[in-house]
Parts: structure tokens; sequence; C-alpha cells
């Protein structure tokens, strides 16, 4: 282990995409940062499907190196149809998730931060003139105490530095998922290479969605999400029973070569309500709740959030100022409505939609909009065009009554 400094301007606490992200943009402006990331290699935890748009991938400034796939074609099949939008360009990438996260940190290094692998953060203590944070060796059980002006909670939805339990934390509403990571046969690979593959209904997922994503290499990633999990939900499978027959029964796969499984749980609130700052300590992605609940895109939000954050870390350390308030008041403003609507959205679609219905929008949503306007509305958030589509289709539908009762 490379010897830590005792005291830094900012410790990023959790090395995903929003630690990575905020760690590099405060080296890049000089401020001396640590990014403590809990296992002792980036590879340990590959478990996130980031699914994106070609705009999304841009916003970043990130190489092509850690695109795991490029996608053309949007796909979606519920119960009884399957429709899907098909692009003659690249629409979007599926990122490689230990790569992004090794690009950053190396990123954080390259411009003269530091970076301290395989420990865990364990509890903070408050100082008049910083904060002390300590952590423990995964592997060798070593206790470090580190000092900093600010502390960056990137722990994910766990939360762990801004709040010391988790009876501090505002109510909350739980999501779970599983997802394999398999290698195919090239047959089987060139199904599913060049599509983001979503299933709806309740043969092919329950309470949600279940996907196919693909990787490099004829890997492909097949998962299974319940959103928003209801106390009286009771499934007749669990997600692994589900992700597997999708595999054996819908992907017709007899044999592959299972590279890992992973599953976890997602908490969010549904009006931002957790604190973003609270005693020199700033909370960032999913710790904020900056992950799409309606189609589980959480990655771009997180690295989002870490642009959004910088400014104020800056003006915190560089120029004693707290403007922290603005940092979750410019977010709110910016995502708010966005996120309530996606909650409803993901009410109506997953827990009260019967099969039936879920078909007839499906077809509807295929035949009003081409494979750029279905990208922009679950990407992008962009309804204009949509909702010219919808008027012109509903102007259509009453010009056809109207000549039918004067014919």
């Amino acid at each position: 282990m490379k010897k830590m400094k005792k005291e830094y301007d900012v410790i990023v606490v959790g090395a995903g995409p929003g630690g990575g992200q905020c760690a590099r943009n405060l080296a890049k402006l000089g401020i001396d940062v640590l990014l403590v990331e809990r296992h002792a290699s980036f590879y340990d935890n590959n478990f996130s499907s980031a699914g994106m748009s070609m705009e999304g991938f841009h916003e970043f400034n990130l190489p092509e190196s850690v695109i795991g796939r490029y996608w053309k074609n949007f796909t979606l099949q519920t119960t009884t149809e399957i429709v899907s939008w098909k692009g003659e360009q690249n629409k979007g990438v599926v990122l490689d998730f230990a790569k992004l996260r090794q690009y950053l940190a190396d990123e954080c290094i390259k411009y003269g931060g530091d970076v301290l692998m395989g420990y865990t953060y364990t509890s903070k203590e408050m100082l008049e003139d910083g904060v002390l944070a300590n952590f423990k060796g995964k592997e060798s059980k070593e206790v470090v105490s580190i000092k900093a002006k600010l502390l960056v909670d990137a722990t994910g939805p766990a939360r762990k530095v801004i709040y010391d339990s988790r009876d501090d934390q505002p109510k909350m509403d739980l999501s779970v998922g599983v997802e394999y990571m398999i290698k195919v046969n090239d047959e089987v690979y060139d199904r599913f290479k060049d599509d983001l593959f979503f299933f709806l209904g309740n043969k092919w997922s329950f309470k949600g969605y279940s996907w196919i994503f693909p990787m490099d290499d004829n890997v492909l990633k097949v998962g299974t999400g319940k959103i928003l999990v209801k106390e009286n939900d009771e499934a007749s499978e669990t997600l692994k029973q589900i992700t597997e027959r999708i595999i054996a029964e819908y992907m017709e796969v007899d044999s592959y070569e299972l590279i890992d499984i992973h599953g976890g749980s997602v908490r969010t609130t549904k009006d931002m309500s957790e604190d973003f700052f609270n005693e020199r300590v700033v909370a960032i992605g999913d710790a904020i709740s900056a992950i799409n609940p309606l189609g589980g895109e959480g990655i771009r939000y997180a690295l989002r959030s870490a642009d959004y954050v910088t400014e104020h870390a800056k003006n915190f350390i560089k120029h004693n100022k707290n403007t922290f308030k603005k940092y979750r008041k410019n977010w709110k403003r910016k995502h708010l409505f966005t996120w309530k609507l996606c909650f409803f959205l993901t009410e109506t679609v997953y827990h009260k939609y019967s099969d039936e219905q879920l078909d007839y929008k499906v077809k509807k949503y295929h035949s009003l909009v081409d494979i750029d306007q279905i990208v922009d509305i679950l990407f992008e958030f962009k309804f204009t065009k949509m909702r010219a589509r919808l008027v012109s289709y509903a102007w259509s539908r009453i010009k056809q009554k109207f000549n039918k009762t004067t014919a």
C-alpha cells in the first residue's frame, strides 16, 4: 500500500463513477484529494449495466476505452409482443463499469491526487478545523485515520458517511435487482450484440423489468429488477429464477460460461429529501437518489452530480465559502420534476398496467416514434416531438370519426 498522507483537503469515500469523477475534477483544480475504494481491484465488483445514449456518453469527456459495446437498436419484449426500434448508426453505449472506474482513478492520480484501494470507511469524528475519517483494511485489518477539510459521500445507497446510522435517514423506496454476466457462442451473441433489450410484463419480469445488454468478446449481461418493492408483492419466482429462465427459455442458451452473478438493492427518495450536505460531508450519486427510477440509469447522474458539486467543493476548500445549499437547489431545479414524473410512470407501468395494457401501449408507441425519438424520451426526457406526434395522431382520429358520422 502506498503510504497515505495524514491530511488532505478532500477525501472522497467510494470510487464508483460519481466518486471517481469527483476526485478527478478536484485533482484537476489542484485540490489535494484522496479517493478511497473498499475493494482491492475495480474488477472485484464489476456489477453495473451502464447503458446510456451517445449524448450521455459525450457529456463527461470519457475515452472510447471505457466502452463495453455500442448499441444501435432498442428492443422491448412484453408477455406476448416484441417491438424493435432500429438505428443505422450507433445510438448509445454500454460502459465497462470496471474500466470506467479505473480510468477515473488513474485520472485522479495523473492530476496529483492519491487513491487508496481495499479500505472500508468505518466512522468519522468532527474536529474544530476539519473531520477525521476512519478506514479499515479489508485484508490487512489495519485501521487508518486521515484528516480532511471535507468528506464526499460516494458510498451509494448505503449513505454511510453523511448519516451515522440507517435510523437517521428519511423514508425511502426500495428496488432490488440481480444480474448474470455470461459468455455465449457467436450465434447467441449475434442476436443481441447491437440492442439494448428490455422485458416488461409478468412472463419475463415482475413489478419491474428484465434486460439483456451486450459487452465485447461475446459477453452478455442478463438481469432482472423489481422496482419500488411493495409489502404485498408476492412473486412465484425469485429474480434469479426469472433471469435463469430468460437465459434458458427465451435466449435458448444450453451452455454458457458464467463469469459473475451479482445483486443488490437501491434505496431512493421520491423528492430528494435526504441530506446533500451536513457538517463537512457532502453527498453525490446514489447517496442523493441520483438514479432514474424508471429505467435504472444511475451512472450518468452520478457523474453529473460530481460535476455539479465540484464548484461548491472548490468554494469550500479554496475560498472558505459554504455554497452547498446552491448545489442542492440547482440539482433539484434541474432534476426533481423529471424524477417525480419517472416515479409516477414507474408506479403506473410496473405496478398498475396489465399485460394487455402493456402490449397495447408498446405497439402504439412503436407506431408513433422512431429510434431517435425513443432515445430522446427515455434517456434525455425530451417529450416535445412525442407530444407533437400524439396531437397529430389524436387529430387524425377525430377527423376519421367526423368523416364517418358525416358520410
